[in-house]
């Protein structure tokens, strides 16, 4: 359909204007660091609201393609994956990053696997039992560790604010903390056309205060984090979170024709984001672990029990 068509075309205009949005924030801050002298305050409030109305229009933007007949399913991929492909040609563009062999294939990695995606993804009914599927042990047991692990990824985002640009913890407390709170309330969202009293009142208060958290810290982390490795990281997570919500909140199970190739799908998109991440290396930390522990104990100076 023509309007379906539009709508696929309207979610990768959507996330392109997201990551050029993020890439304002890292280019400001990338400029300062650069020259060593700081923006006016008009000039820094500029990037801020130009930063938050990019991000508000890609948001828009998103549920406007799904209104027009688009599924969640196969727009949020697109809108990923094009988010992705705007971030690493304005990274490379504006001289923010250098993107080598492995940063780009794995960005291409997840590229192709959140569109394989949109076509593996759950195909729900539409008349879902919001309150039973919310009361089930699965899902209480989920929305809980959610929940709590919102509070700890807040509060280690506090403590590593002050971190350098490059920190991983700083990196993984940002992550964790807008890809939870994406997860949140595009699930809040779900129960809108679903509920009716009190209970959609307090979805919309729950959806209020969860986007203003998460509109807040995605604006710092654009400035503090290195965009390049934080947007395929926060994208990915921000996917898996919520393929597992699906799992325990949603029955998305029951829905899904190929769970095997569904799960392989993303831990190929996981890979794809470990080589867009060169200074993140698994292996290499473990060695060089075991290289200092030998040498220690050569040398006679383990730690005695």
């Amino acid at each position: 359909k023509p309007s379906s068509v539009l709508g696929l075309g309207l979610a990768a205009f959507g996330g392109g204007l997201s990551a050029t949005g993020a890439n304002l924030m890292a280019w400001s801050e990338h400029r300062r660091r650069r020259t060593g002298r700081a923006w006016s305050r008009g000039a820094s409030l500029g990037f801020v609201v130009g930063c938050v109305a990019l991000n508000l229009c890609g948001i828009g933007i998103f549920a406007l393609s799904c209104a027009m007949g688009g599924a969640v399913a196969t727009v949020m991929p697109i809108q990923t994956g094009a988010n992705l492909m705007v971030n690493m040609a304005e990274q490379m563009c504006l001289g923010l990053k250098h993107y080598g062999k492995s940063m780009r294939v794995g960005t291409i990695v997840v590229l192709l696997s959140v569109a394989t995606l949109g076509g593996l993804g759950p195909k729900e009914p539409a008349d879902l039992d919001v309150l039973d599927l919310l009361r089930a042990p699965g899902a209480v047991a989920w929305i809980a560790a959610m929940a709590a692990s919102t509070v700890l990824a807040l509060l280690a985002s506090y403590i590593t604010f002050n971190h350098p640009q490059g920190s991983f913890a700083k990196l993984g407390s940002f992550t964790a903390l807008i890809s939870l709170t994406t997860v949140i309330g595009s699930s809040v969202s779900k129960c809108f056309g679903l509920l009716s009293g009190w209970p959609l009142a307090a979805c919309y208060g729950l959806y209020l205060i969860d986007g203003l958290i998460c509109m807040s810290f995605t604006v710092i982390a654009n400035k503090e984090c290195d965009v390049s490795i934080y947007i395929p990281a926060q994208l990915s997570s921000q996917l898996v979170i919520n393929m597992f919500t699906g799992f325990f909140v949603w029955g998305d199970s029951a829905y899904i024709d190929r769970p095997l190739e569904y799960v392989i799908m993303y831990l190929i998109m996981i890979c794809g984001v470990y080589l867009i991440s060169p200074d993140v290396d698994l292996g290499g930390q473990i060695q060089r672990s075991r290289s200092i522990r030998r040498s220690e104990l050569s040398a006679g100076n383990a730690a005695t029990p």
